[in-house]
């Protein structure tokens, strides 16, 4: 009888541990769908930024086809900063709503000259209607467009 009772001891302590860590792999899978999810749209975004068309004269500012991001041109002497808001599936707003599940921060930073690339620093967070600062969840990419 003592050895029963023992080995339903150790059993039970084996059945929380393997309990306690379910949750924490499911955390770590939910976590890492987001992250895949938010990198494969800071993928999209940064390809509609690349195909944006160069402007003639070079340096001018332009607007991106699917997205519709405004590029700036390349003399501005400031930053310039826009929010997208992304749901699920990928589709986009430039307002907050129920299906909004990311928030991305596009900032243009100033060029050095008339001749020098055009760079931005991407931020995508989520949830959607927290601040950046308050985001559970964010990914950053740097980019230096050819533009001019």
């Amino acid at each position: 009888m003592v050895e029963v009772t023992l080995a339903l001891g150790v059993t039970s302590i084996f059945l929380i541990t393997i309990f306690g860590l379910l949750t924490v792999g499911l955390q770590t899978n939910q976590d890492a769908i987001q992250q895949g999810a938010a990198a494969t749209t800071l993928g999209a975004v940064i390809a509609d930024l690349r195909a944006t068309p160069a402007t003639m004269p070079h340096g001018e500012g332009a607007w991106s086809q699917q997205f519709g991001i405004n590029i700036p041109a390349s003399s501005m002497s400031g930053t310039t900063t826009s929010t997208i808001f992304f749901s699920a599936d990928g589709q986009s707003s430039t307002s907050t709503n129920s299906k909004s599940r990311y928030r991305l921060t596009i900032t243009f930073l100033p060029t050095a000259g008339s001749r020098a690339a055009t760079l931005v620093h991407l931020k995508m967070t989520w949830p959607a209607e927290v601040l950046p600062a308050n985001a559970t969840g964010r990914t950053e990419m740097f980019l230096g467009l050819d533009r001019n």
